[in-house]
């Protein structure tokens, strides 16, 4: 075994294995599409390593000093381990999103996904590669010296990187215009990069300046008795929705009533720690930023200010949404069989549901029920048991191990379970005396990849994400109008609405009239007789 070796040796051989280990997802599929050509070079396909190799070479001679290289490497082995098992059987890229994702995860939700497999994966490709590190002794020359040497090596990568360039930069160009997105999967670079750009922009950027979007909401109606339940769905994609023609009865609760499901509706982002906040927010998905959605008045902050009692049961994390109104956040650790001290599942909401439409003390009220619904990778623990409906099922976190059916089949039991949880907030409503209008919006953060394409769970980079993780379900119910209903059915199955619509569209539904409320994005606006009217944005 190595017991000493120069830190220029240690630095080639890191650039290497990270190369041909970490680096896998990105040699496959990037040479993958140069082997997909009519024709190419096969020195080419042979450079495609040695720039990487090249690259991380010098990536890591700039923190190849005495002290800091050993921590350094070993941290980034780790890590880039857990990254590579991620990418590997999820198809996970840790941009920007994931990276913020991951941190706003609870400990429950990151240990979901360990399993033998992922032990293993760990142990053999990150845990005894840095235990061999930390034990080899780095031989350092005198300080010129070690420097002199240092530099040679990063010549030397950089000629290799202006060799590559002058004979192949055409071949390059080419493959990479039609192939961008792979950029993502090179490690360690994509998640340092992430890392950095996510600590910067909440640790160090400038504190941004909170906006009131408006001050004075108007209700309209105040004197109308309304409840509103908005339940924000989890991991639910819309083609498991047999609704949404889909041929498993996985709506068969709530199919005895009058639901209107928007078809083609999209998320606004791959992860939660950017959808629940831009579906509240009044900025769309193509200029939204959580910074930015987070020092701002949302829907239910206007909402509030306009006398309209407002209320979160959460099930799943907010999202710093709620930070603003009143709050039940329900205890993982309580004495109830639907509980286990990590998770609850969802019919944990609806006691604290029943208890609020006792006692509503309110003209109108919404409701916020935040599911944990069908969130992976541990699927089968989303239901209990006797909700098991279609088997064989996958109880196990390592999915991608599982045949497709039995995988589907207990995503299907999650979206089932949905449904039930659903049907009993409409029974829950339904009790309410006549003289309250009521209704029930559900709709998903985001949808999932059950293993079409390779890619597993959700977060990829939205510009090439599947629409499995785009296509979500958007569910409205309302006792009330049937022509309403009608109107609004004709609506959600001619057009194509995303979360951008909710923000306006809850205003518009219990007549808030705000300055930032626009009429076109408003979903319900066209069947109602008298839409708000459209006032200008306040600057």
């Amino acid at each position: 075994m190595i017991k000493n070796i120069s830190s220029n040796r240690l630095l080639l051989l890191s650039a290497v294995y990270f190369t041909i280990t970490f680096n896998y997802p990105f040699l496959k599929a990037f040479m993958g599409a140069i082997t997909q050509l009519d024709q190419y070079n096969s020195l080419f396909l042979i450079s495609v390593p040695l720039l990487i190799v090249a690259l991380l070479t010098i990536l890591f001679s700039l923190f190849s000093a005495p002290f800091i290289f050993k921590p350094i490497l070993i941290t980034l082995t780790l890590s880039s381990s857990l990254v590579l098992y991620g990418a590997v059987n999820y198809g996970v890229v840790f941009d920007y999103g994931m990276i913020q994702n991951s941190v706003e995860s609870s400990n429950a939700e990151a240990f979901s996904y360990l399993n033998v497999e992922s032990i293993l994966f760990f142990t053999v490709l990150g845990l005894f590669p840095s235990l061999l590190i930390a034990k080899i002794k780095i031989e350092y020359l005198s300080f010129f010296k070690e420097l002199l040497t240092r530099l040679q090596l990063i010549v030397l990568a950089f000629s290799v990187l202006l060799a590559i360039v002058f004979f192949f930069y055409q071949d390059y160009a080419a493959v990479g215009r039609n192939n961008s997105h792979l950029k993502k999967f090179i490690t360690p670079t994509q998640f340092m990069y992430s890392g950095f750009k996510y600590i910067k922009h909440n640790y160090f950027d400038d504190e941004i300046t909170f906006i009131t979007l408006d001050q004075a909401p108007v209700d309209l109606n105040p004197t109308q008795k309304e409840v509103l339940v908005f339940v924000v769905g989890e991991t639910a994609r819309a083609q498991n929705f047999s609704i949404n023609d889909y041929q498993k009865p996985t709506n068969a609760h709530t199919a005895p009533f009058n639901i209107v499901s928007f078809k083609k509706f999209s998320s606004c982002g791959t992860a939660t720690a950017v959808s629940v906040p831009c579906m509240f927010s009044a900025l769309d998905r193509d200029n939204f930023e959580r910074r930015r959605a987070d020092k701002q008045q949302n829907a239910l902050d206007i909402i509030k200010l306009s006398g309209v009692d407002v209320l979160w049961i959460d099930n799943n994390g907010c999202k710093d949404v709620c930070n603003r109104i009143n709050t039940i956040t329900l205890d993982v650790n309580q004495d109830n069989p639907l509980c286990d001290g990590k998770y609850c599942q969802d019919e944990i909401l609806l006691g604290p549901l029943a208890q609020k439409l006792k006692d509503l003390s309110h003209n109108k009220t919404i409701i916020v029920l935040h599911m944990m619904g069908s969130h992976g990778p541990t699927y089968y623990k989303r239901y209990p048991k006797n909700h098991r409906k279609f088997t064989p099922d996958c109880p196990r976190s390592d999915i991608q191990n599982c045949s497709h059916e039995a995988l589907t089949n207990t995503y299907d039991n999650t979206i089932a379970y949905t449904d039930f949880v659903l049907s009993r907030v409409i029974n829950q409503l339904n009790i309410l005396p006549s003289t309250y209008k009521k209704s029930m919006i559900y709709i998903s953060d985001h949808g999932e990849s059950l293993g079409e394409s390779g890619a597993y769970l959700h977060g990829l980079p939205y510009a090439f994400s599947p629409k499995e993780q785009r296509h979500i379900p958007m569910l409205y119910w309302s006792p009330d109008n049937n022509q309403f209903n009608e109107c609004l059915k004709l609506s959600a199955n001619n057009n194509e609405f995303s979360h951008d619509n909710i923000f306006h569209s809850l205003l518009g539904l219990l007549s808030i009239n705000s300055r930032s409320y626009q009429a076109k994005k408003d979903v319900f606006a066209p069947c109602n007789k008298q839409p708000l009217t459209q006032l200008p944005l306040n600057q």
